[in-house]
């Protein structure tokens, strides 16, 4: 099968899908436009932050092993400077 015909199956699929997704979200919907938009931001807001606290964390961390990484490094350059001085 050529890479053409794979990708206009794989389009052509996913614009089922997300059709078929859609027609189940208006047949089943348990709220208003309005009300289901409002539950969404909101949701979406929460992500956010629960996001921005994880990236924090990790960015927090990396800059920890970072920090300590350098230090061991430094340690070992002054070890190695004061023994080649000695000598």
């Amino acid at each position: 099968m050529s890479r053409m015909r794979m990708a206009a199956m794989v389009a052509g699929a996913s614009v089922a899908a997300v059709a078929a997704g859609w027609a189940l979200g208006v047949l089943y919907a348990p709220a208003s436009g309005g009300t289901t938009r409002r539950r969404l931001a909101w949701r979406a807001q929460r992500g956010y932050r629960s996001m921005r606290r994880t990236g924090k964390s990790l960015i927090d961390r990396a800059a920890d092993l970072a920090g300590e990484e350098l230090q061991a490094t430094a340690e070992r350059v002054f070890e190695r400077v004061g023994r080649a001085c000695s000598r």
